[in-house]
């Protein structure tokens, strides 16, 4: 008996070395493509570049940071403001609105760009309406609304929602204690919310505020059609228009490097403002609004809701109709059959490596594991255009062998990179979800005899189950969205619903756009109204 327990002991010891051996080789294959960027800021520059860091580097510099800095601001009112006011407060609709305030992250930041542009538009809506009806105010707004100012501002009406979500659960958490300490001491409604709810929420929110800043550094599609400088840009034009792919990754360098100065100061802010509170054990203690101030709180809602979705989608609806007859139909099929294959491909695959990175770490528990986990999460922080880059100087070496055709510009690179950008995103939720799991739980399977994988079959597949589900929702909406990746590494003519929007908008058809736009935004609202229904599903069954 004694030699049996020993025996198992090894065999388990063998598999576990056996696991980490094997997570740490994927995370090479992971982390490789942004260490070649990386590398590349030491070697000599090219004259390309050389040209570039003298006339537009500063540019692009002053513009991606004046671009991030306004999205982060109204990104900031749009998503707190509502979350306050619908974690601490009831009134009539309160629970619609905290669905429906999720919806923006279903547009596109590049659709929403284009449509709002269209909409400021001379021959737009508004401008149509002010020159036909109010002809003395009209000169006020007869301007060019390509402006960076503006397109901060439409960034935001599209990503505000990171920061209402972690808004919302870090308000909902705060007990009513502190709430009753503030009235006791005399404070108002501003100041308890000022000085009180939002340093206790700040790690939260400046958890949100860095997928906002994270997804303007990717973004492409919005700031090429406004004519903005930004970094990604600039990588695009030293690659496509100058034809110089070293200079494109020498910029990406440059760019990592900005990244890693705003991952520092992330943690070192959310460091700063730790701090231990007692979450709200009476969830339902919700504070009555008069019969004035719920109307306020419904008007204040619906304006978010209104100007960050309905107004958008509505006219791109109006707009398809418009167009529906010159729209080739079995087009617009295999475009969406294309961007649904990539989408669950590729989350599937992340959801996969997601769950084997963290079951590593809780089988192994040991330092090495938490290291890899960590570094695999890098992918999120590099635009998608430097992943990109990273990964084709990486397969370059294999392409005698393995031919072309089987590498570059291929199906399964443009794989493998939505994988490599967009595994911090799986990763959440299922990171949550393990780390609530008891010790106990591997403890209690090894003396059942459970080797690592019936363990994980028995006991945690089952468990977590629901955040698996979450993880491929998330990830699913993201890559259905998802644009400068599959524009470098796509496969020649292969197009999906984002590049088709991209490409459409680009020459001015925004009409014609619009059928690929509205399709996207159908897809992601339905499931971004699964992915609700799911987490209120796993918080009651969490609170029972």
């Amino acid at each position: 008996m004694t030699n049996q327990v020993g025996n198992r002991k090894k065999i388990l010891k063998l598999e576990n070395k056996a696991w980490i051996f094997s997570s740490l080789l994927l995370s090479f294959f992971i982390l490789v493509p942004i260490l070649i960027v990386f590398s590349r800021i030491f070697i000599d520059k090219s004259e390309t570049f050389i040209y570039l860091w003298k006339t537009l580097l500063l540019d692009y510099t002053l513009n991606t940071i004046y671009l991030v800095f306004l999205t982060s601001f109204f990104s900031l009112i749009l998503g707190i403001i509502p979350a306050w006011v619908i974690s601490i407060y009831q009134f009539p609709f309160r629970k619609f609105y905290d669905i429906i305030l999720f919806l923006p992250l279903a547009i596109p930041t590049y659709i929403m760009a284009f449509t709002y542009s269209d909409i400021l538009s001379f021959t737009g809506p508004l401008q149509s309406f002010l020159r036909n009806n109010i002809n003395s105010i009209y000169p006020l707004f007869n301007n060019d609304y390509l402006q960076i100012e503006l397109l901060g501002i439409f960034l935001a009406l599209s990503l505000s929602p990171y920061i209402y979500s972690v808004s919302r659960v870090s308000f909902s958490m705060i007990g009513s204690s502190y709430l009753d300490i503030s009235k006791n001491l005399g404070l108002s409604s501003f100041k308890t919310f000022w000085k009180i709810i939002l340093p206790l929420s700040r790690p939260a929110i400046f958890a949100g505020l860095f997928l906002v800043i994270m997804e303007v550094l990717n973004e492409y599609g919005a700031v090429k059609y406004f004519g903005v400088n930004t970094f990604t840009t600039g990588i695009f034009r030293s690659w496509f228009s100058f034809g110089d792919i070293n200079s494109a990754i020498q910029l990406s360098s440059v760019l990592i490097l900005f990244v890693l100065i705003i991952l520092i100061l992330e943690n070192l802010s959310v460091l700063k403002s730790k701090f231990n509170y007692k979450t709200n054990s009476n969830l339902n203690n919700l504070i009555s609004l008069s019969n004035y101030k719920s109307i306020f709180a419904n008007v204040l809602c619906f304006f978010s809701f209104l100007i960050s979705f309905l107004i958008p989608l509505v006219f791109i609806f109006i707009n398809s109709l418009k167009s529906i007859d010159k729209v080739d139909l079995w087009n617009l099929f295999e475009l969406t059959q294309n961007s649904l294959s990539i989408s669950i491909i590729s989350a599937l695959i992340v959801v996969f490596l997601a769950t084997f990175f963290e079951y590593c770490e809780k089988l192994s528990n040991n330092n090495l594991s938490k290291v890899i986990n960590r570094f695999i999460s890098l992918g999120y922080a590099i635009p998608g255009a430097v992943v990109a880059l990273g990964l084709i100087i990486f397969v370059t070496g294999f392409n005698d062998y393995l031919k072309s055709k089987y590498v570059i510009g291929s199906f399964s690179m443009m794989i493998y990179a939505l994988v490599v950008r967009f595994l911090a995103v799986g990763k959440s939720p299922v990171k949550t979800s393990f780390e609530k799991q008891p010790e106990s739980f591997n403890e209690t399977g090894k003396i059942i005899g459970f080797y690592p994988l019936k363990l994980f079959q028995k006991i945690h597949l089952p468990i977590n189950i629901n955040a698996l589900i979450i993880a491929f929702i998330v990830c699913f909406v993201d890559l259905m969205k998802e644009l400068p990746i599959t524009l470098i590494l796509r496969p020649f003519n292969f197009d999906t619903l984002a590049t088709q929007t991209y490409e459409f908008a680009i020459e001015e058809m925004l009409m014609q756009s619009s059928i690929y736009s509205l399709t996207i935004v159908t897809i992601c609202s339905f499931m971004l109204l699964v992915l609700r229904n799911m987490i209120n599903f796993s918080s009651n069954a969490s609170r029972s």
